[in-house]
């Protein structure tokens, strides 16, 4: 089934359409705080490709379209949206140069050279082990193809036994951080991102980008983002609900994927601090 979002009208006295709302949001979330790029996945959000198709249309003239994929080498993966108007695509779990030299291989395997040229191309790095061989990863000359390189920190702590926000965890993402920029790449920093950590997160690894689970913002140093995320946690949430309205997730797993997110804007109501004012981007 092939699902479009719907043309826009407004008609006076009735209620604005979902999709309008969502793409108001987007475009509030980018104007106002810096949001750079709507990220979709086929892996850890299990989103299907008539999905993404959808949001890829629903984003267009709003925000480009990163698109992560099942794996290094999810060759099916990328011939499929490469037929979308995506604008980049993410290879998960990479751990080592052999994994990068698949991903990008695989992707010159279904592109033109110019589409090679155009498309944006990034990795995650998110496993001790892929920290432990990111010298080797970085210094292979593939690693010259590279737009951006995300440290996917949930991961990572997980496969270090370690909490979120253990000194170690964020010892090893600080490092990770200062040598992708050495090599002139874009780093971006995700995984439990929340309102109450981000600046905090921010502050200790200073990366060029941040990243929640769909959305991707540019980092201004020593400003807060604490809005920001909660503004893009609310939005994520909208997203869930009108995915379930549209067949693209069951009930149970829009619950499910819900409930993390109102927790995490719990945590926030539960503070008495005001928020901060957004800043005009």
């Amino acid at each position: 089934m092939n699902h479009k979002p719907p043309m826009f009208k407004l008609v006076p006295g009735r209620k604005m359409d979902p999709s309008l709302r969502l793409v108001q949001s987007l475009r509030r979330l980018k104007n106002e705080f810096g949001a750079c790029c709507l990220k979709l996945s086929t892996e850890d959000a299990g989103m299907s490709f008539d999905q993404i198709q959808y949001w890829t249309q629903l984003a267009e003239g709003v925000l480009p379209v990163m698109v992560k994929i099942g794996g290094p080498n999810a060759r099916n993966d990328i011939k499929q949206l490469l037929s979308f108007n995506i604008d980049g695509l993410i290879a998960p779990m990479v751990e080592s140069p052999y994994g990068l030299e698949n991903f990008l291989a695989a992707v010159r395997d279904f592109t033109t050279p110019m589409q090679m040229q155009r498309l944006a191309k990034q990795i995650n790095i998110e496993t001790g082990t892929a920290v432990e061989q990111l010298d080797r990863i970085l210094a292979c000359p593939e690693a010259g193809l590279l737009d951006e390189i995300t440290i996917g920190c949930s991961d990572l702590s997980k496969s270090l036994k370690q909490d979120r926000m253990h000194p170690d965890v964020n010892m090893r993402v600080s490092e990770a951080v200062t040598k992708i920029k050495a090599k002139n790449i874009n780093v971006s920093i995700g995984g439990g991102i929340t309102p109450d950590t981000i600046d905090v997160i921010l502050n200790d690894t200073r990366p060029h980008k941040f990243n929640t689970r769909m959305v991707t913002f540019q980092v201004n140093p020593d400003e807060s983002y604490r809005t920001a995320v909660a503004e893009t946690l609310r939005f994520e949430l909208e997203m869930l609900k009108h995915d379930y309205k549209q067949g693209f997730i069951s009930l149970d797993e829009e619950k499910f994927r819900a409930r993390e997110l109102k927790k995490r804007l719990a945590e926030l109501h539960n503070r008495d601090e005001p928020l901060a004012i957004p800043r005009k981007y």
